[in-house]
């Protein structure tokens, strides 16, 4: 599986253009006209673990010139963030999902550039924001079953994509999302649950690489022995007894993943083999979850996996999560 993956790999990973881009700087006002001005700065990030504080740090490294040492990077929630920056406390915040969409919408804050679309510019790739991890001995115990787990994933994704006004009429009354946002987020995302394909492979892999480059993980892996290999796995102590298995899946709680994963859940795609034991986390959760191995498969950033190696934390990419094409967003106050 992995050799076909070789040369999207070398077209992306290697292919990093290390020239500025255009960020939406022209709308910007006060001292802020780029993101190059934020040396010596402060920039709000709701955590530093995350695949946008990644994204951030190379951006401003790569397109801007702004190493470790030249921005400060701080930790808040997406409220007090606000506040920090309303107040001058802060130069400028980087957010996702419904935080960038509340600070689009907040006339006190103006968007100083698009994030994504900055790494996106200087990769040639989408940015995967998130992946569904597993564990090599849930792969050599459960192989055909991650097989038809990553099936049915798939498949309420396709049915998400037929029935998506009706999936989130469905799902409105507890979404409890500011209205407009589903709408927003989808503008701006993928959610591929099921796929790990050359293509999001070779994603997995570029994030890897950006966080090489910014000095989070030593070298970039190869990705043979952390990507699940569907046909090898399967083919060694799976689940051929005829006995139903139950796989419990973690993932990020918030209505994407809801209105993805809904057909799954209701029972509108079903298997003969597995039952899917979904359970929905906030994020400081879901970090936690990986270490502890409390489910057989856990959404999480792509970093985990290389840094998981690093410290006796085996775990294998079984499929793609976000794929981010415009949401990580980084804003400073309107003057």
């Amino acid at each position: 599986m992995h050799s076909r993956t070789g040369a999207a790999i070398s077209a992306i990973v290697f292919g990093i253009a290390l020239a500025a881009c255009g960020g939406s700087g022209d709308d910007a006002t006060g001292r802020f006209a780029s993101p190059a001005d934020l040396g010596g700065g402060t920039v709000g990030v709701v955590s530093l673990s995350d695949t946008a504080a990644l994204q951030t740090r190379f951006v401003l490294q790569e397109a801007h010139g702004l190493g470790s040492d030249a921005v400060t990077l701080v930790e808040a929630p997406a409220d007090a963030l606000a506040e920090q920056l309303a107040t001058g406390e802060i130069d400028a915040v980087v957010v996702t999902n419904s935080a960038a969409f509340e600070f689009s919408n907040d006339e006190r804050f103006v968007q100083l550039e698009d994030v994504t679309a900055e790494m996106t510019a200087l990769t040639g790739e989408a940015v995967m924001r998130s992946v569904l991890v597993t564990y090599p001995q849930a792969a050599e115990q459960k192989g055909d079953a991650l097989v038809e787990l990553n099936r049915l994933l798939a498949a309420s994704g396709t049915y998400l994509a037929a029935n998506r006004a009706a999936v989130i009429d469905a799902l409105e009354a507890e979404s409890g999302s500011s209205e407009g946002f589903s709408d927003w987020w989808w503008e701006r995302h993928e959610l591929p649950l099921g796929d790990l394909s050359a293509v999001s492979e070779a994603r997995v892999v570029l994030m890897w690489e950006a966080a090489r480059v910014v000095g989070d993980i030593a070298e970039t892996p190869e990705p043979a022995g952390l990507l699940f290999d569907p046909e090898a796995e399967a083919a060694l102590n799976g689940t051929s007894s005829g006995d139903r298995t139950t796989l419990s899946l973690a993932v990020l709680d918030g209505p994407n993943r809801r209105e993805v994963l809904y057909a799954l859940e209701r029972g509108l795609v079903t298997s003969e083999t597995i039952d899917v034991d979904v359970t929905y986390l906030r994020a400081s959760e879901l970090i936690e979850a990986a270490p502890a191995r409390l489910y057989d498969v856990v959404e999480t950033m792509p970093v985990v996996v290389p840094l998981g190696r690093e410290r006796d934390l085996d775990l294998l990419v079984l499929s793609a999560g976000v794929v981010d094409r415009g949401g990580t967003l980084l804003f400073v106050r309107a003057e």
